[in-house]
């Protein structure tokens, strides 16, 4: 641009093109986080920043398919981003929500043509009515604090949802506790911490694909107890699906409880686990084979061996 002619630049900024912009169908608006000489911090957004943003968003004439909001942003200004989420709402036409690291509670607009809602580092909370997003088929929540009633809600009343993901639940007071019912659910990835109390599959007819991933924050015997009835309670619920993901932790788990000797994974076709090789014991291996000896229809193996490294 910068090379052209100052007559043709002249010409793209007042020409018939100068509009072309207000017809984009995604937008991602933020600040990079930078370090500051003085140990840390994050690039600081100024209300002029949000009006900027709110004129943006309104100028646009076509549908905005995809809105993406980046920063981590100060309790004060949760009236801001709250006006700008309200403001996509009044447009329509949001089919791609993506919240990363905003760090605020989040009262979620109900966008009826929504399908796929990403959120990450954030506080959520449904608004009072809510129903439901009746479109959506992609959830994906990492870093999320949000209480147990809301989330059961959130899925259960999803009734198109296909892919969902959870990973690194907070929690402010009661540990979360899910029970999924899903009709059309066809991929499941779901974190096992401290933060959880149960995870079970009600209904989920579709079901396909389970990755659980069993993460204990300090590695010790009475940690992994402690999740092991919540890690098997969730094998359990699934235990009709074709494709299991699994990792080391969860046989830390499961060689700390006592194994259901007639269990079966009736349907499965695959299994894949993660083996950190230095970490393994008899019983990780006992419990190993329990779980090959639950697969009687498994086609394939997939194991990765790793070396974990302490520091």
């Amino acid at each position: 641009m910068s090379r052209m002619p100052s007559v043709r630049r002249l010409w793209l900024a007042r020409g018939p093109w100068r509009h072309l912009w207000t017809l984009l169908p995604c937008l991602r608006l933020g600040l990079r986080p930078y370090q500051d000489p003085l140990g840390g911090g994050s690039a600081s957004v100024s209300t002029d920043w949000f009006e900027r943003a709110h004129h943006i968003v309104s100028s646009l004439r076509g549908p905005l398919n995809l809105f993406e909001l980046t920063h981590r942003f100060t309790s004060d200004q949760a009236p801001l981003v709250r006006r700008l989420l309200d403001l996509l709402l009044q447009k329509g036409g949001v089919e791609t929500l993506h919240l990363r690291s905003v760090y605020l509670l989040v009262r979620l607009p109900p966008f009826h043509s929504l399908k796929v809602l990403r959120l990450y580092e954030c506080h959520v909370v449904l608004p009072t009515g809510f129903q439901g997003f009746n479109s959506l088929t992609t959830l994906e929540l990492d870093r999320v604090r949000i209480s147990s009633d809301h989330l059961n809600f959130l899925i259960h009343t999803s009734n198109n949802l296909t892919t969902f993901l959870g990973s690194g639940f907070r929690v402010s007071e009661d540990p979360l506790s899910l029970s999924i019912t899903s009709p059309l659910l066809r991929h499941l990835t779901f974190e096992i911490d401290d933060f959880i109390e149960n995870v079970s599959v009600i209904s989920a007819p579709c079901l396909e694909h389970v990755e659980i991933i069993n993460w204990i924050s300090n590695c010790t015997d009475s940690s992994s107890k402690k999740l092991a009835s919540v890690a098997l309670g969730l094998l359990i619920s699934v235990a009709t699906v074709s494709s299991l993901d699994l990792d080391s932790d969860i046989l830390r788990s499961l060689s700390l409880v006592t194994l259901p000797i007639d269990f079966s994974f009736s349907r499965l076709r695959s299994l894949s686990f993660i083996f950190y090789i230095n970490t393994m014991d008899k019983r990780m291996c006992d419990a190993f084979l329990w779980m090959l000896r639950s697969m009687p229809f498994l086609e394939e193996l997939k194991v990765n061996i790793f070396f974990f490294y302490f520091p």
